[in-house]
């Protein structure tokens, strides 16, 4: 009899060693690793591109508007106030990529500093009070943990390598949007040599499309159109790459853990209930 019991005691001192061992890597390892400058440095340069390239299609879009919305007799309002509105949506966008960035910066340090430790422990405990609860809680923590830890760095994977295929379309987006602008200030510049008063005559002129002024202000409306056909299909690019692809990827890695791992108790308790 006493020679199980011993058995017994060694197995689980070496389970309770090899946790507590697992729970320092962890804290004092992994966590300084994965929460370096360096391990996320491709990742996060990739996210600030884009966060750049987000606040110059946002300043084209506002230098359009401001400019459209100069234009004489309100004729150029509805497109202007269009392009306006479109800030919103840049907004919510340079608000993802701000979370995703934060989110890859904390998420190591989260899981290997709390989440990992935390489920070595309620495994420790268990080990001496047989609470079957324990042993199915930290093998969940730590599934959660590790399925937190690589769904964010796989959602902005997934994400750049679409953005990537539409990037060259982005940047001509932009490069159009700046072409515009240019026109339309060139535009209002020509009709200014032309007319120092044009400004004001302008009623006047689009009641004759064929003249000169008038056909300058049909122009720079018709830019201005054109410009937030651009705007809309880069914004539609951004959101999916920013917004939804991230959230349809963790979607996936939960999907992939209830098929796997029967993430409700029961199924949970079937899983660690097979022979030890």
């Amino acid at each position: 009899m006493i020679e199980p019991v011993e058995k017994k005691i060694s197995k689980r001192t070496i389970w309770t060693v090899a946790l507590v061992v697992i729970m320092l890597i962890s804290i004092f390892g992994v966590a300084k690793l994965v929460t370096s400058p360096d391990f996320n440095a491709s990742m996060i340069d990739t996210l600030d591109e884009k966060k750049a390239t987000v606040l110059k299609v946002s300043l084209s879009a506002a230098a359009t508007s401001t400019a459209l919305s100069l234009l004489p007799g309100d004729v150029a309002s509805p497109i202007a106030n269009e392009i306006a509105e479109l800030t919103t949506y840049f907004i919510i966008i340079l608000g993802a990529i701000l979370l995703e960035k934060m989110l890859l910066s904390v998420i190591g340090h989260l899981t290997f500093v709390y989440i990992i430790p935390l489920a070595c422990i309620l495994g420790v405990i268990y080990l001496y009070t047989k609470r079957e609860v324990l042993k199915v809680l930290a093998i969940k923590m730590t599934i959660f943990g590790l399925v937190l830890f690589m769904a964010i760095p796989a959602s902005i994977k997934v994400s750049e390598l679409i953005y990537a295929s539409y990037e060259t379309q982005v940047a001509q987006t932009l490069q159009a949007a700046e072409a515009n602008n240019a026109f339309i200030e060139e535009q209002k510049n020509d009709l200014a040599e032309e007319d120092k008063n044009w400004f004001e005559k302008a009623s006047d002129y689009l009641s004759n499309l064929t003249s000169k002024v008038g056909v300058g202000i049909s122009s720079m409306i018709k830019k201005g159109e054109e410009t937030l056909s651009y705007m809309m299909d880069t914004i539609a690019v951004l959101i999916i790459t920013s917004c939804v692809l991230p959230i349809v990827v963790i979607l996936i890695f939960t999907w992939i853990i209830k098929i796997l791992f029967g993430f409700d108790a029961l199924e949970a308790r079937k899983w660690l209930n097979v022979k030890r």
